[in-house]
């Protein structure tokens, strides 16, 4: 199934943080493309540095629950810390979409209910799979176009 996870960091050095966890991801999902990085103002939370943003998308055989669970095992093992929301972290991976699968629970909601407002999500997406959809919310390339515009 086709995953999409984006990935940022704030902390430390960046840019080996994204390698870091790309290396890690690569382990999960067949098939990896890598977007560029981007480097983003912070969105929400509290005054901190900016970060470098990257999205990659991959195959995966796992439920989309375990593929989270990984994701969440993978922050833990880089340092993780979530003591702040929105905090500044070492990482953040967000599974943004499972293929078309919908979820609403406490532990995971797809398609991520921020990303179709997130360029930093979209932008490096749009590099890497332009024919990318948000189930329910549309094409991505429509959704960035739209983010744009209100600028």
């Amino acid at each position: 199934m086709k995953a999409v996870v984006a990935l940022g960091s704030n902390l430390g050095e960046c840019k080996e943080n994204l390698h870091t966890a790309i290396n890690h991801v690569n382990l999960i999902l067949d098939n990896l493309k890598i977007s560029p990085f981007i480097k983003t103002k912070p969105v929400g939370g509290p005054e901190q540095n900016d970060f470098l943003n990257a999205v990659v998308v991959g195959q995966c055989k796992l439920s989309a629950v375990d593929l989270f669970r990984k994701l969440l095992s993978i922050e833990d093992q880089m340092g993780r810390v979530r003591d702040v929301k929105w905090g500044p972290r070492v990482i953040d991976l967000d599974l943004i979409v499972y293929g078309e699968q919908v979820i609403n629970s406490d532990f995971l909601k797809l398609p991520h209910p921020l990303a179709k407002s997130r360029e930093f999500v979209l932008s490096p997406w749009h590099a890497i799979d332009p024919e990318g959809e948000i189930p329910g919310a549309g094409k991505i390339k429509s959704l960035l176009a739209s983010l744009n515009s209100q600028r």
